[in-house]
């Protein structure tokens, strides 16, 4: 059986067909995702809004004003706003070339309070539209927060100072807290779907084993059913070399995602090993399976499998991110026996759980599954006859 496997993993190594979907198909469309997610993620980045101020003199509030926006930051010191102060006219052409987002006049023509008045421009940009909203809250805090320094003052002097002090505080009624310690980013399962397909595409290299013992498919199989070697002895050599050789070229891809893309798909390294081995063992199964049914052309089984993979993929959320959630939502079931929703899930809860009883299930499952496939495939190429080889 030893001397089997080794010649079985000289033909692996000299296919090159299979060799490009397995290792270097995952590279190439890994090498796309990130630079395609890159940019997405930055452009999510909140940036400063950027305002105008009319500034048609240099009185006490307008100071008061330009230190309040001075103060105000977005994250680690830096600010929120970037102000240009300017006149009137020059702050209605900014507003028109779109290069500020909102114009801020100063308001004392009610009272003795100075208040803030805000104008925008229509606009069909989502970030537009979100700036102007932050614009919108930070004109209506201030001027709570000088109507409430003014009524303070007026009618309760004594606690003038305690309100300033409040004021002066940044305060946050919202608190982040993170479900465990993985940090894991919106696009990262993208790469675990992608994962999953890598796994899924083995399911060639099985075709060929199941392929390659049927007298009546190829004139490999013919010529080994008149071998003295016991079929099963040559099938289960096979198989095994099949997910060892598969194994090894995905972990060459997780490791490519994981050093060189930066994608840290390693958290419980031990267990998305196990994933990876895991599913290369159900994609072999499943192209061994797919392999010997009934007497098609070698073509159109590989069509099948290739077809079959990628609507799996699909399904699992690797061309659309939220995929997974509308069938689990629509028809639950398909993600509970799809070996790409299962590797993918299986990955997932290893990034964003600490408890990993859904990962043990997608996992058990996967093993239950790749057992019905050689199963299958075994019963259908056991002691097949044939009038004419």
């Amino acid at each position: 059986m030893l001397q089997i496997m080794k010649y079985h993993f000289r033909i692996l190594l000299r296919n090159r067909e299979q060799m490009f979907w397995i290792l270097l198909f995952p590279i190439l469309l890994g090498i796309m995702f990130k630079v395609a997610f890159s940019n997405i993620s930055s452009s999510e980045i909140q940036k400063p809004v950027s305002i105008a101020v009319v500034e048609e003199n240099n009185s006490d509030a307008l100071k008061n004003i330009k230190t309040f926006l001075e103060k105000t930051e977005l994250k680690d010191g830096v600010a929120l706003f970037v102000p240009t102060y300017c006149t009137e006219e020059k702050a209605v052409s900014l507003l028109k070339d779109q290069t500020v987002d909102g114009i801020l006049y100063t308001d004392d023509s009610a009272s003795d309070t100075v208040t803030l008045s805000l104008t925008v421009s229509s606009s069909s940009s989502d970030t537009v539209r979100m700036n102007q909203s932050i614009l919108q809250a930070f004109v209506k805090q201030y001027n709570s927060s000088v109507s409430a320094i003014a009524d303070t003052a007026k009618n309760h002097p004594e606690n003038l100072e305690a309100l300033l002090q409040s004021l002066s505080e940044q305060v946050t009624y919202t608190k982040e807290v993170s479900l465990n310690k993985h940090n894991t980013d919106t696009y990262t399962q993208y790469f675990y779907n992608l994962m999953s397909m890598a796994c899924l595409f083995t399911s060639l290299s099985g075709l060929y084993v199941s392929l390659n013992n049927q007298g009546n498919l190829s004139a490999i199989g013919a010529r080994r059913n008149v071998s003295p070697v016991h079929k099963m002895k040559v099938i289960i050599a096979e198989l095994f070399s099949n997910v060892i050789f598969q194994f090894i070229c995905n972990l060459v891809s997780f490791a490519f995602i994981v050093l060189v893309l930066k994608i840290d798909l390693t958290y419980h390294l031990p267990l998305a090993i196990l994933t990876v081995f895991v599913g290369c063992l159900t994609g072999t199964a499943m192209g061994f399976f797919v392999g010997a049914i009934g007497a098609f052309s070698e073509g159109t089984k590989q069509g099948i499998l290739v077809s079959g993979s990628l609507l799996l993929c699909f399904l699992s959320g690797l061309m659309v991110g939220n995929m997974w959630i509308i069938v689990e939502n629509t028809c639950p079931v398909i993600n509970r026996i799809s070996p790409a929703a299962l590797i993918s899930r299986a990955f997932y809860t290893l990034g964003i759980q600490d408890n990993l009883n859904q990962y043990y299930q997608c996992i058990l499952t996967l093993i239950g599954i790749s057992a019905l496939f050689c199963l299958g495939g075994f019963l259908l190429t056991r002691r097949k006859r044939y009038a004419s080889i």
